[in-house]
């Protein structure tokens, strides 16, 4: 089985939005890397600040450049990733006709500026999606506390065919699917979210989900910093955060 614990942002200032996770929901630093980039976790699920390298990144190699930095370059949500307990077994799943490769800093030690990194493999998913594997972890801990991230919403042109590869892919389980055109799948604790409708510009990644324990305190502490939040339902609100990646914040959570 896998499980979703882990998303990755391109972000021209690691550092503030590292700082901002940590004022506003607790969460915990766990890795500072040469290049700037950084890692926080909750302590379950991991969120990775890439530094966007512009013009200076190396030639393409794989799924990465050569030099370890991804072959996106606009800031925003650029891949997730799934914890397995057997990294051949995953990879043994997928469809031969997908682009697959090591991660740069498995296949050369701690080589590239990046330094090493939790990831052991990537995969494009058939929508063209960037998917890590890690039978190691993402430096997280199977602890589940609150605020935690427990929703990744994913923008799939197919939603029948995405639904039916992830769940053989990752024995994910169904919880809901709405005639509005969206399918919840859930690991048990995080729920990947896929919709046929974009809310942002670009496709794939879309927004990802924090539950709270106490929403209103954590509305205050936002509108407090000066980020402005609305309202999306009775207990769920969004927001914007300092790099514009769209957030949504639940008291009661996206199982039900």
């Amino acid at each position: 089985m896998g499980k979703l614990r882990h998303i990755a942002f391109i972000s021209q200032e690691p550092k503030k939005l590292s700082d901002f996770y940590q004022k506003h929901f607790d969460f915990e630093e766990c890795k500072v890397f040469p290049s700037g980039s950084r890692m926080v976790i909750d302590p379950l699920f991991n969120l990775a600040f890439l530094q966007s390298r512009g013009d200076q990144a190396g030639p393409v190699v794989g799924t990465h450049r050569a030099d370890g930095a991804e072959l996106e370059r606009q800031p925003g949500i650029h891949h997730y990733g799934f914890l397995v307990d057997n990294l051949n077994e995953a990879v043994a799943k997928l469809p031969a006709s997908l682009n697959r490769g090591a991660s740069p800093q498995v296949s050369a030690g701690v080589g590239g500026p990046e330094g090493a990194r939790p990831a052991e493999m990537r995969f494009v998913d058939p929508w063209g999606n960037n998917v890590d594997l890690s039978a190691r972890g993402f430096l997280g801990r199977e602890e589940k506390k609150l605020p935690g991230v427990r929703l990744l919403a994913v923008q799939v042109p197919e939603l029948a065919a995405a639904c039916e590869f992830y769940q053989r892919q990752f024995d994910l389980e169904i919880i809901g699917w709405t005639d509005d055109g969206t399918v919840r799948l859930s690991d048990g604790t995080v729920t990947l979210l896929l919709t046929k409708t974009p809310v942002r510009p670009k496709r794939g990644v879309q927004y990802f989900g924090i539950q709270v324990g106490d929403l209103v305190t954590v509305k205050r502490r936002l509108q407090d910093s000066g980020v402005t939040v609305s309202e999306e339902g009775p207990e769920v609100i969004q927001f914007l955060d300092p790099e514009e990646n769209r957030v949504v914040v639940s008291q009661t959570g996206w199982t039900k």
